[in-house]
């Protein structure tokens, strides 16, 4: 029974249905019962499913235990590369055993080993985990505190003074590369901050437009010249600052451009006095000549490092990502007149490069030394831009009071400058031991008068340490005449075999640190094409030499 104050439609859809609709309710619950229980029969999984979904189900469970395994390897890596630099630390704190650090064999044997555990780390950084910058930052550390104990420099006011001498000597020796490195790096970043290659940008998409393969040569080419002009150093932050630009989201055709920069760059130096710092040795110290260098490196230096290219290239498009797949900023999206080249970042490239040129002119007129060139060349550039900038057309406040500039310091890569500090004090350390002389000593007793082998060798170790003691161990160690080919080979083994390896040459360093480019992809696809680079360019050589005589 119902209340008085109920309505009776609101139990009428319960109790008493009308009868037209009571099938149409029916129905479409019957319908949709069925439906839900032939969804249900479908839905069941069949035995076949099941096994799959288990087996499926155990392959994630393993991926994870296989991750969960990695990672305590990984940590045990990192503890024992780390307890090991503990253990070399404590021994040289308590001066235990001592005959590790009075005799020098032994000495200069532990020195060899860190530092080749240290190069280890750095190729295994993916790997290990551990970033390349602290590790090489700590490993020189710990070499140079081993070192300090052979000198005694607390019992003995001899040794103390011996000590300091090393290694201020160290010191000056790596601080003119990185007060070389920093204001390089500074005018590239202020050029690039100002729009300053948005000229060269806007060429080299215009003439990739059909064909964007043909940036790589482009790259090429334009890094081999700019290095004979320049330096290898500068030449690659351009190089670099250029693909950045070109190919932002390209990463793996970037990064085989930027390897091609690093050999083209190598090789274009080798055969200019001024274009790197081994060729700049010999020259100053009266090995070479300018006419004679030019003339017989010349098409060796093509050979190594503009040959190599076909190779790369071949790599990249086979291999990697297809050059003719790859967008260069402008050419497909419909871009290109977005590049604008404005007057005043016409100016800012043509003042930038300018100042940068000053940089071996100075060296070839007054001696000055090349970081004091590039410190006073981008002193000049930034009051150009603090002073000029607001004449060149509508800026900002702060590019008025030359923060411009300021700017463009934040952005340098300061992780990159403290791993190549690390790469040079470790290195330096291995040289004020004598270990780098002697394995000097040692190469020429094993090719005895093999000019050729002495250098090929010598080109091969370039990769592995710096070429620079090496080549100052070949001065003091051979008394040829000017031009002799001793010294032409040395200077295009040196230069050419640093690219065999990213931590053989400054210009790899700095690739390494700005497109944070792995040791192992380095070794991967760039170094057995540098290898053959330094192959044809030897050959190239003796070519010349059976041709024309020498």
């Amino acid at each position: 029974m119902t209340s008085e104050g109920e309505p009776k439609e609101a139990w009428s859809g319960h109790l008493q249905l009308p009868k037209n609709s009571a099938p149409r309710v029916i129905s479409k619950v019957s319908v949709e019962s069925s439906a839900s229980r032939h969804s249900n029969r479908k839905a069941m999984p069949t035995p076949e499913k099941v096994t799959f979904k288990i087996a499926s189900q155990n392959v994630v469970s393993q991926a994870h235990e296989s991750s969960a395994a990695f990672r305590w390897i990984r940590f045990f890596a990192q503890i024992v590369a780390l307890g090991l630099m503990v253990v070399i630390v404590c021994m040289a704190i308590f001066n235990v055993p001592k005959n590790l650090f009075d005799d020098v064999k032994p000495h200069n044997q532990i020195l060899a080993v860190v530092f080749l555990i240290g190069i280890a780390l750095v190729a295994l950084e993916e790997v290990i985990g551990l970033d390349k910058t602290p590790v090489m930052l700590m490993l020189s550390g710990v070499m140079w505190t081993f070192h300090a104990v052979s000198f005694h420099p607390i019992s003995s006011e001899h040794g103390h003074e011996h000590f300091n001498e090393a290694l201020h000597k160290a010191l000056a020796e790596v601080s003119e590369v990185v007060l070389f490195l920093l204001p390089a790096m500074g005018i590239v970043e202020s050029i690039d901050h100002y729009d300053g290659f948005s000229l060269v940008t806007a060429f080299i998409t215009r003439r990739t437009r059909d064909n964007p393969g043909l940036l790589m040569p482009m790259i090429c080419v334009i890094t081999f010249f700019l290095s004979a002009i320049v330096d290898n150093l500068t030449s690659t932050i351009i190089a670099v600052k250029i693909l950045r630009s070109l190919l932002p989201d390209q990463k793996e055709w970037r990064h085989a451009c930027g390897g091609l920069a690093v050999v083209a760059a190598n090789a274009g130096g080798a055969f200019s006095p001024v274009g790197d710092v081994t060729t700049t040795m010999l020259w100053v110290q009266g090995k070479v000549s300018t006419t004679s260098t030019v003339a017989w490196l010349f098409f060796p230096a093509v050979a190594a490092g503009i040959a190599p290219m076909a190779g790369i290239w071949w790599q990249a498009k086979h291999c990697a990502r297809t050059p003719t797949d790859t967008k260069v900023v402008g050419v497909e999206s419909g871009e290109l007149n977005d590049i604008e080249v404005t007057i005043k970042s016409k100016v800012f490239l043509i003042v930038g490069l300018s100042s940068i040129l000053t940089v071996p002119i100075m060296k070839i007129i007054t001696g000055l030394p090349p970081y004091l060139g590039m410190i006073m060349a981008f002193g000049v550039f930034w009051l150009f831009a603090n002073a000029c900038v607001k004449y060149l057309g509508e800026t900002s406040e702060t590019d008025d009071h030359g923060e411009g500039v300021m700017d463009a310091l934040h952005k340098v890569d300061l992780s990159s400058l403290l791993f190549f500090t690390g790469v040079l004090l470790a290195v330096s350390c291995l040289d004020n031991s004598g270990v780098l002389h002697a394995y000097a000593e040692a190469l020429a007793e094993i090719t005895g008068n093999n000019t050729m082998l002495l250098c090929t060798l010598l080109g091969v170790s370039s990769a592995v340490v710096d070429n620079v003691p090496l080549v100052q161990a070949s001065i003091n160690m051979f008394h040829d005449p000017i031009d002799a080919p001793l010294w032409q080979l040395v200077a295009l083994a040196a230069g050419t075999g640093g690219s065999l390896l990213l931590v053989g040459s400054v210009a790899g360093v700095t690739f390494m640190g700005l497109e944070g480019v792995n040791f192992l992809w380095y070794c991967k696809n760039i170094s057995h094409w540098a290898a053959l680079g330094l192959a044809l360019g030897l050959g190239t050589y003796q070519l010349e030499l059976v041709a024309f005589g020498g």
